[in-house]
């Protein structure tokens, strides 16, 4: 798989090249001076222990390591925006890039792949390469610089004693190597894991109604126990790795500090060096000590990331199945073809059988055109076609004459609106929703369109009017005043082609006359396709598709259906006896 998610940090870096280089000069220039204040100690020592200090020189000197420790806290101010910044960036443009390439994935990916899991990719896993990228890239220059340069002064006092506090370094070596592939293999079992208890925790929260209602809240905190007891045995196992990974690290760094201590003080005693070099010696070493002890946490960092940016890579890296053409052609409304299916057959991925079969129909422009049938019968997943939420087969589908493949989606959905069965709302105001196509619709304009869905009475109710906030999902809302505002949002956006998937399944049937009505005035001279199980409800249309087992058995008008024997006789029938049983 390419690595996409590295691609993106390059980029990035290219276009933040001079914010990193003022940081990391700025992470540079703290190292610098620190180095030099072991530099300031070495003459402090020297002279007291040989007799030249007074008060002047260890004035100068605490003036001097006052101005350096002044001098690395300015220079803390400038990288740790620099860097600390692009990190966050780094954070922002992927997590800009998933919401985008989420948003172009055809339907089955977001279908099979639970919320919960995409949704911890964006955040959990985001983070730790945000870490990686910021206090993993500092940690690794500055770990880097520290050593080379403390290494440096360390030979330059002593390259015996230098040599002796190295020993322990091959073991350093030696013991990350063989903790990091641990490492990574838990790292990606602990971001699994959280993904499955967010997506627990997001599946019970949306379906909280069902739980109360079913009384399921002890099953429900049963599974969360479950998930949770995993996701922190899959932890306490990481832990139980860190817990010797570190001790580790710090043992090995205290270690070359007890060799120091054993070689430098005879050689300090002998005159072999200087008590000021002596001094000078441990403190470039314990500034070495930060290196050794930051290279196990910058593994740790680095492992997370890489964990997490197979993650990404595996959302990022898939190619979405429906795209806009090459040479896309321009849709032209002053055709007046309506909407053409010709031999469409089609088959969901993975279905055992295909779910429509060599369907032909016309919704002819400006006419009312209606698909019936019974559920499962493959309307909704011909109006789906239609609307390229799946790819149809080349020249299955034609627009006003031009196939909906060689069309730009934008152009096909800003022509084509659906108005699904299941009506969406988001956690906004009544106003946001309604004019989710056309911001800047004035309050006639969505009163209007309310009053055409026979809403308007119930909203002008509401305590704030069209600034009232519906809540998640629109709960403040019943499921047929949902639909409504679903048909009402459509209208107001006045399509060419109006295309209704059963939007009214939830209101009653003198509502629904009412709506149909003032559907019929609105959209005169406008094409609309209806789908609805009420036969009633769709008996004035001059087309009528019936359809059984993903094929279209019979067409016609009403009066034509019921004039012959078949399955819209048959259904019509039936829906007729139960309403006059009903009533």
């Amino acid at each position: 798989m390419i690595r996409l998610s590295k691609k993106i940090l390059r980029d990035l870096a290219r276009t933040h090249v001079w914010t990193l280089a003022l940081g990391l000069t700025a992470l540079l220039g703290v190292d610098a001076l620190q180095l030099v204040v072991p530099r300031v100690i070495r003459l402090a020592v020297d002279d007291l222990t040989l007799g030249r200090a007074d008060g002047d020189s260890l004035l100068i000197q605490a003036a001097t390591i006052i101005g350096l420790a002044v001098g690395m806290a300015l220079l803390r101010l400038i990288w740790r925006p620099c860097l600390m910044g692009f990190a966050r960036n780094v954070e922002r443009h992927l997590r800009w890039e998933m919401f985008s390439h989420l948003q172009a994935l055809h339907l089955d990916f977001l279908r099979t792949n639970p919320t919960g899991e995409i949704m911890a990719r964006a955040t959990n896993d985001l983070a730790n390469i945000r870490m990686a990228a910021g206090m993993g890239m500092v940690a690794a220059l500055d770990g880097l610089a520290l050593s080379i340069f403390a290494l440096g002064f360390m030979f330059y006092i002593s390259p015996t004693l230098t040599l002796v506090a190295i020993i322990p370094m091959p073991l350093v070596v030696y013991l990350t190597r063989q903790m990091t592939k641990r490492m990574h293999a838990r790292f990606l079992e602990s971001q699994e894991s959280f993904a499955v208890l967010t997506e627990l925790g997001r599946e019970v929260l949306a379906g909280i109604r069902v739980v109360k209602l079913f009384a399921l809240n002890k099953k429900e905190e049963a599974r969360m126990a479950g998930a949770g007891r995993e996701y922190l045995e899959v932890n306490l196992a990481l832990a139980r790795l860190m817990a010797f990974f570190w001790p580790g690290m710090v043992f090995l760094t205290n270690l070359s500090l007890v060799l120091v201590l054993g070689v430098g003080g005879p050689l300090a005693v002998w005159g072999s060096i200087t008590p000021g070099d002596f001094v000078a010696f441990a403190a470039y070493l314990g500034l070495l000590t930060w290196p050794m002890m930051a290279l196990g946490w910058m593994t740790s960092l680095i492992q997370r990331a890489k964990a997490s940016m197979k993650r990404v890579d595996q959302v990022l890296g898939v190619t979405p199945a429906i795209t806009d053409p090459d040479e896309p052609l321009a849709l032209m409304p002053e055709n007046g073809q309506g909407v053409e299916v010709k031999g469409l057959s089609f088959t969901y991925p993975g279905a055992n059988g295909p779910a429509l079969k060599g369907v032909n129909l016309t919704a002819a422009h400006g006419r009312a055109t209606a698909i019936v049938g019974r559920i499962g019968c493959g309307k909704t997943t011909l109006l789906s076609l239609m609307a390229r939420l799946y790819d149809p087969p080349a020249d299955s589908i034609m627009v006003e004459g031009r196939d909906i493949r060689r069309l730009l989606h934008r152009d096909l959905r800003g022509h084509l609106v659906v108005v699904p069965q299941n009506a969406f709302m988001f956690s906004a105001s009544l106003r946001s929703n309604l004019a989710l196509g056309r911001p800047g619709a004035d309050d006639e304009e969505l009163w209007k369109v309310l009053a055409t869905a026979s809403l308007a009475d119930e909203m002008r109710g509401l305590s704030a009017g069209l600034d009232t906030q519906l809540g998640e999902r629109g709960h403040m809302l019943s499921g047929g005043q949902r639909q409504r505002l679903a048909l009402a949002r459509a209208l107001l956006l006045d399509p060419p082609i109006l295309v209704l998937d059963d939007p009214l399944s939830e209101v009653d049937t003198e509502t629904e006359s009412a709506i149909l009505a003032n559907l019929a005035r609105v959209r005169e001279g406008k094409t609309t396709i209806l789908v609805s199980h009420r036969l009633k409800s769709v008996a004035f249309a001059s087309m009528i598709y019936v359809m059984d087992q993903g094929k279209v058995v019979q067409k016609g008008a009403h009066e034509e259906l019921m004039a012959e024997p078949g399955l819209y006789h048959d259904l019509f029938s039936e829906q007729a006896l139960l309403a006059g049983i009903e009533d």
